[in-house]
């Protein structure tokens, strides 16, 4: 067993962040950057000390528990308990960066199904954002975001709650956005479209609208979420959305 929080690692996204993606998104299939595959879900303590952040990511290899990340964990080579944790870290920070490195978009091409559900998508209701936020239903599915002023699709993205998220990209931030749950808000700021949050989110509210496809859960399958990964990756890849293609945004 290795060293308690054995050196340190550079990771550009926050654990908090990490975790409400994970919270918000379920069970995932990722990988490391060397190659192993992973499941990584977020969890919590049942029971905690007296200002004990509850929140952890349970790492699993081979549907059996590998690790336990913790908030004071992140930024470390090793957990609380001294097991290696620093590939699993890597390929998590990836994935909140929107690098896309999941075992859907490095082992699986899209089927004839999955390219029909993209034009489905792509033909679906335009909602203007603000529309959008109240009357997209709260169910399963993937999400294109269009830029009326640039004249272009700016983000694509996959969730439980299609409404919830939505919403969560037109949050306001108190602090400059970072690597945070608002890819498209830092988007905008970075590319000088926007001054802060407030900017992006009449920018949003003006400029984009929405349009949405549900694909729920397939409960006979292993992998439940597997059809809603595919068709964002292959959005994705067919469609560029300026956010989500520059590898700097978590999905």
């Amino acid at each position: 067993m290795s060293i308690r929080h054995q050196s340190r690692k550079i990771l550009q996204s926050r654990f908090d962040i990490v975790w409400e993606r994970l919270n918000d998104a379920g069970e995932q299939q990722l990988v490391t950057p060397n190659g192993h595959r992973f499941t990584a879900l977020a969890s919590r303590r049942k029971r905690t000390k007296k200002d004990q952040d509850p929140r952890f990511i349970e790492v699993k290899q081979h549907r059996q528990e590998f690790a336990r990340i913790y908030p004071c964990c992140w930024g470390h080579t090793t957990n609380c308990y001294g097991a290696r944790i620093g590939g699993y870290s890597d390929g998590l920070d990836a994935w909140a960066k929107g690098l896309m490195i999941s075992k859907e978009s490095l082992t699986l091409k899209p089927n004839g199904e999955v390219v029909r559900m993209l034009g489905r998508l792509l033909n679906s209701e335009e909602l203007d954002y603000d529309q959008a936020c109240i009357h997209l239903p709260k169910e399963p599915g993937v999400y294109l975001v269009y830029d009326r002023k640039q004249k272009k699709h700016i983000y694509a993205g996959k969730t439980l709650d299609i409404q919830k998220r939505i919403r969560q990209h037109a949050h306001h931030q108190n602090k400059p956005v970072r690597f945070s749950s608002q890819p498209i808000q830092k988007g905008l700021i970075d590319k000088n479209r926007c001054a802060d949050s407030r900017e992006a989110q009449e920018y949003l509210s003006i400029n984009c609208t929405v349009k949405h496809l549900v694909v729920p859960d397939e409960k006979q399958r292993r992998y439940r979420w597997k059809k809603r990964s595919l068709l964002e990756h292959y959005a994705i890849c067919v469609i560029e959305p300026e956010y989500n293609i520059s590898g700097e945004f978590e999905h």
